[in-house]
């Protein structure tokens, strides 16, 4: 049974206690009406901290800001204002700050409650809450909201939240923009994985919404932690981690992986294969909270690098027109370079992602533009047409050639 924070007897401090699980980790200092944390009182287990946190808590405070919905989301704010919340940080904390990322979450010291009671991968939970982010609830009804969610510990600029269906949580991104490409360029980018054979990836369906009586696609995508496996992203191992001048970001998250219990083959592998697919997609926003590793608490250590998820900003979704020829191999990007075609100087194998298997892709990206999206035909094809031309650049790479030095090939 889910407790709301306004029906149990709220502590009159503000000190916390940092579990995981049913384990107290730390004592720490909140202010309980911003939700920022302001001091860390003591630790008790410096092993259970979260991964990239020091042993005397440094990164903690970073690390609550960090899995929060940020203030820049559209529609964020009227939404605190309806609810009477200060901020993101202590809307999160209304629901203890429990998610369905990991295990973590904040106890006031006058209350005892157990992890059992409250976790949202076995207890049910209101999607009231979630509505209103997305745009699905009305911000003018008299009726009381639960805010006990997971959807307020999302990160992320889309519109997005946690759903139940058939007993299976779910991640609802809301694509209200942008012919509602976002949305479908998930379901391309699980088109693509299951076309070259790759394993390791969450598969995205298509939905549909109704906002203000217009519909608009969706893509849900299934919940890949567990009550077992916690996702550590890149930039919770990094973000406290003096990266050496002769390093570089990327090979800094190859040795901290491999430091946490990965296998460096595995993780190189992996990142290999994103870059290659992010490449041909043109996914202009691989940041370092859009790709981690799965933690296992009993074993402590990182057994898996987390499926690849979050293509949506894919394939031109904000631009017009899609560029000319000359220009894709100009592409900024948010991740480790910030020229796409310079992120593949990382890859050492471009035979991982099997392009003979892809040979009719660019049409069947095509098709399912064509068929979920908003957008006119002739940008469907245009898109497609982009597709084939990033096909043709891998096929240089994997004979050899550095596109990267931008030769002209044609």
């Amino acid at each position: 049974m889910w407790y709301s924070r306004k029906g149990l007897e709220k502590g009159s401090s503000d000190s916390y206690i940092l579990k995981n699980k049913n384990l107290d980790i730390a004592l720490l200092q909140v202010d309980s009406a911003t939700g920022a944390i302001k001091s860390i009182l003591d630790i008790f287990l410096p092993a259970e901290l979260p991964l990239g946190c020091s042993a005397d808590g440094n990164g903690i405070k970073e690390w609550w800001k960090n899995r929060a919905i940020p203030d820049s989301r559209k529609g964020f704010q009227q939404v605190l204002d309806y609810l009477g919340v200060k901020t993101n940080l202590s809307l999160m904390l209304d629901s203890y700050g429990l998610s369905l990322t990991d295990h973590y979450w904040l106890q006031p010291t006058g209350e005892q409650h157990t992890w059992e009671e409250l976790n949202f991968y076995d207890h049910a939970f209101s999607e009231e809450l979630g509505n209103l982010l997305t745009g699905l609830g009305r911000l003018d009804s008299d009726g009381m909201v639960s805010k006990v969610s997971p959807s307020a510990s999302v990160n992320g600029e889309m519109q997005k939240q946690w759903v139940i269906r058939g007993q299976k949580r779910y991640l609802r991104k809301v694509s209200k923009e942008y012919y509602g490409q976002q949305a479908v360029n998930e379901l391309i980018a699980t088109r693509l994985h299951e076309l070259s054979g790759w394993k390791n990836y969450v598969p995205y369906t298509i939905d549909q919404v109704i906002i203000d009586g217009k519909e608009y696609p969706c893509s849900l995508s299934p919940l890949f932690t567990s009550a077992d496996l916690e996702f550590v992203p890149a930039y919770q191992l990094i973000q406290n981690y003096r990266i050496p001048n002769d390093t570089s970001g990327y090979e800094a998250i190859v040795h901290l992986a491999s430091r946490y219990g990965m296998k460096e083959q595995e993780i190189r592998r992996h990142l290999e294969y994103t870059i290659l697919t992010d490449f041909l997609l043109t996914n202009t926003d691989r940041h370092f909270n859009n790709f981690g590793f799965l933690y296992n608490r009993t074993e402590h250590k990182l057994v898996s690098a987390a499926p690849v998820f979050d293509t949506g900003n894919a394939l031109f979704f904000d631009e017009e027109v899609t560029p000319d020829r000359k220009d894709f191999l100009n592409v900024t990007v948010v991740s480790f370079r910030k020229k796409e075609v310079e992120m593949l100087r990382y890859v050492k194998d471009p035979h991982i992602l099997d392009l003979s298997s892809l040979e009719k892709f660019p049409e069947e990206a095509e098709k399912l533009l064509n068929e979920y999206s908003l957008m006119p035909k002739e940008r469907a094809q245009s898109i497609a047409e982009g597709i084939q031309i990033k096909l043709e650049y891998l096929k240089l790479l994997q004979k050899g050639k550095k596109i990267w030095k931008r030769v002209k090939y044609w």
